[in-house]
């Protein structure tokens, strides 16, 4: 985390702040997926800023997250989600079959939170059993960082 706080003190410049997060996640809880996405609260939509696979999820893509449960918990309640399992996966996310495909079946998304405000998500997805909800705290924590960047 140390490194993360570096970096969003030195600069402005959102991809090198989530790339940061990145390498914090990856060093905290290990994915194979890792997205930070801006919410447009207006729309009730999220906008990817930066992904660790660009070729399956490429920066600025939007996603719909209008009147969902997941949308409720994550951007409305601010509340993590935790899902582990196709059937998870599915019920949560439009492009499910995207997530599947490359062999995703566990996902934390936590809300990132500025000035008591949603303004984004944090997400990192993984294998079957790669990820569990003891890894949502070090989660937070990195997107408690990276709050003023997004």
């Amino acid at each position: 985390l140390q490194a993360l706080e570096t970096v969003v003190a030195a600069t402005k410049d959102i991809q090198a702040v989530c790339a940061a997060a990145d390498a914090a996640a990856q060093a905290t809880v290990g994915h194979s997926l890792f997205t930070v996405m801006r919410l447009h609260k207006d729309a009730m939509e999220v906008e990817r800023l930066y992904s660790s696979e660009p070729h399956a999820y490429p920066p600025g893509g939007r996603k719909p997250k209008k009147d969902t449960a997941w949308s409720a918990q994550v951007l409305k309640r601010a509340e993590p989600y935790f899902g582990a399992g196709p059937d998870a996966i599915r019920s949560a996310f439009n492009d499910h079959a995207t997530i599947l495909a490359l062999g995703l079946e566990c996902v934390i998304n936590v809300p990132v939170v500025r000035d008591g405000v949603v303004v984004g998500t944090l997400n990192c997805l993984a294998g079957p059993g790669q990820l569990s909800t003891l890894d949502v705290p070090h989660l937070e924590a990195i997107a408690a960082r990276i709050a003023s960047a997004i």
